[in-house]
């Protein structure tokens, strides 16, 4: 991730924490949430969609990419 710029990076940190508090939300049985904390979790998504939408076209598209394609080391014989 240290060759994407700032906003791509961001966006990543608060997709993982995003993506953490639905999984806990979905399988934590004893987990209660109320309004504030549904708010919040909206806020951060609008705020981590921003900060993908601040990226160049040419970041995201690399993103993406990285995302799908696992990294290969040099092919061994």
């Amino acid at each position: 991730m240290q060759g994407f710029p700032h906003e791509i990076r961001e966006f990543a940190k608060k997709f993982v924490v995003l993506q953490n508090a639905r999984h806990q939300a979905d399988y934590a049985y004893n987990a209660n949430y109320d309004r504030q904390d549904t708010l919040a979790a909206i806020d951060k998504a609008d705020d981590a969609i921003s900060q993908l939408e601040g990226a160049s076209i040419h970041h995201r598209r690399a993103f993406v990419v990285h995302l799908l394609f696992k990294r290969r080391g040099p092919k061994e014989i």
